[in-house]
């Protein structure tokens, strides 16, 4: 008897030292989050990030190109960043730009410039995965001709990633990826110049100096070379060093090219689960999800948009001559934004909301189609990518429906579809037109919230919105931002490590 309960004693301290372990070993073990858009883009992810991504080793991309437009303000600085992560200010921080990236060699060499010329150094801090796909002179050439129709940057996003599938057309490389060119510099231009050819021939182009874009291409992928990262264990072996890694995500979900409102979508995949196959690290890292949205939605480029503001008539107005014909210094020309407020045509109160809130593309300047508040949608994205915190910026925009005719605060709660109520998103471009949004209106805010930085200070009718946001959503709300200033943002609570 003895001797069993012995055995017993040390079976027990056994069993409590090995869950000892297992607990140092969770406690120190590196986490991985994953931040992402839940509208159309523009949410104001980085302003999300620059808050909670300071204890991050790694800042990492996961997916898109230079068709992204994150702005950062630091004191009296402002960068735009497109393909570069957002952790630039991070003196400390690693960034890193994933496998599921296309890198366009023209584009990062300004934004490198602009960084440069800030004082801010990332030259043993920037690396681009060995196998993210450039982007190259054919793309470009192509997209600008045939990337009209659903309102593309004509970055040449597309055709990379076109080319990335097709692989290779007979013994003719059509992929060519980073570490291609770093091995074999010279070959890698051949196959550029043999790709931009056969564009030029297959189009009967007359305009494109061959020669000359390949040689200004290659000239750039020499400078790059110095940040390539042809170890596919990289973030692997940081993280077993318990080095944390933030991944943000280019665009947003519903702009991700399966799940998203096709064909008017990016080209890559956005949803949170991509940072694992686009970022190059396992996902028994992922610690959580961070979503972001903003209080009063905004489009850019075409597709269905069912809460919009003047509806069909806005999506024309916006994309007359490219995007190009009603920018910021046109309309505020020619509107008086607190006459068009006041007016019974949602169409002219889009355009008012737009201005009053500055909603022009980062990147390109086009006017952003404008629209109320989506719950259905933002419900259905939090779900889907198993949102844990969320965010929600421009709450202080909020204010200007108190000047406008509406009854109160506009948010959709349901669509109307057929004649028949629906509580999801349709999943196909022709039903989301047809498509009508079912409104409740929510009180004013009479105050101007974007001085207030204690969630105490914030006044009844912001509360009440919040918790109404919370409960359709199902997901809990950790800040808002209430200004484009660094320090106008709300903690409502504090996230979790």
């Amino acid at each position: 008897m003895k001797k069993i309960n012995e055995n017993k004693e040390q079976k027990d301290k056994q069993n409590k030292q090995e869950k000892n372990n297992q607990n140092i070993n969770n406690s120190t073990k590196a986490k991985s989050n994953v931040l992402i858009g839940l509208q159309y883009g523009d949410e104001g992810k980085a302003r999300v990030l620059d808050k909670l991504a300071k204890q991050s080793h790694v800042i990492a991309r996961f997916n898109g190109g230079a068709n992204a437009g994150h702005s950062l303000h630091v004191g009296d600085k402002k960068i735009v960043l497109h393909q570069i992560p957002s952790g630039i200010f991070y003196p400390n921080s690693i960034l890193y730009i994933g496998c599921g990236c296309v890198v366009n060699p023209l584009k990062i060499k300004h934004e490198i410039k602009d960084i440069n010329n800030n004082d801010i150094c990332i030259k043993n801090r920037l690396k681009i995965s060995s196998k993210a796909t450039l982007v190259q002179p054919h793309h470009t050439v192509l997209d600008s001709l045939h990337g009209k129709t659903i309102g593309t940057t004509k970055n040449g996003i597309g055709h990379a990633y076109s080319d990335q599938a097709i692989r290779s057309k007979g013994n003719q490389l059509k992929n060519l990826r980073f570490g291609d060119y770093c091995a074999d510099p010279n070959k890698a231009k051949e196959i550029a110049l043999t790709n931009l050819n056969e564009a030029i021939a297959e189009n009967k182009l007359t305009d494109v100096n061959a020669k000359e874009m390949v040689e200004e291409f290659h000239k750039e992928m020499l400078n790059l070379i110095q940040y390539h990262c042809n170890d596919p264990l990289y973030l692997e072996k940081l993280a077993e060093q318990n080095k944390n890694i933030f991944f943000e995500g280019a665009q947003s979900v519903m702009l991700d090219v399966i799940t998203g409102t096709v064909p008017f979508v990016t080209s890559s995949r956005t949803l949170s689960a991509a940072a694992y196959t686009g970022g190059d690290l396992s996902m028994r890292h992922h610690n959580k999800t961070i979503g972001v949205a903003k209080a009063i939605m905004s489009r850019v480029g075409n597709g269905p948009f069912v809460s919009e503001f003047g509806g069909e008539r806005s999506e024309a107005y916006c994309a007359k001559d490219g995007g190009n014909a009603h920018k910021s210094k046109f309309e505020k020309a020619n509107h008086n934004v607190d006459n068009i407020l006041k007016s019974k045509d949602q169409f002219e109160m889009g355009i008012g909301l737009r201005m009053l809130g500055g909603e022009y593309g980062a990147t390109t300047k086009r006017p952003r189609r404008i629209g109320m508040l989506d719950l259905v949608m933002l419900r259905q994205n939090c779900k889907l990518n198993s949102v844990d915190e969320l965010y929600i910026n421009k709450f202080d925009c909020l204010e200007h429906f108190n000047k406008t005719s509406l009854p109160g605060i506009p948010l959709v709660v349901a669509y109307e579809l057929d004649g028949k109520e629906i509580d999801f998103m349709p999943a196909n471009v022709e039903e989301s037109k047809r498509a009508k949004p079912v409104i409740t209106h929510l009180p004013h805010i009479t105050t101007d919230i974007s001085q207030i930085r204690d969630p105490k200070k914030l006044p009844k009718e912001v509360n009440k919105l919040i918790s109404f946001i919370e409960e359709f959503t199902g997901s809990k709300m950790y800040g808002i931002g209430v200004g484009p200033e660094r320090d106008q943002f709300i903690q409502l609570r504090e996230h979790e490590n």
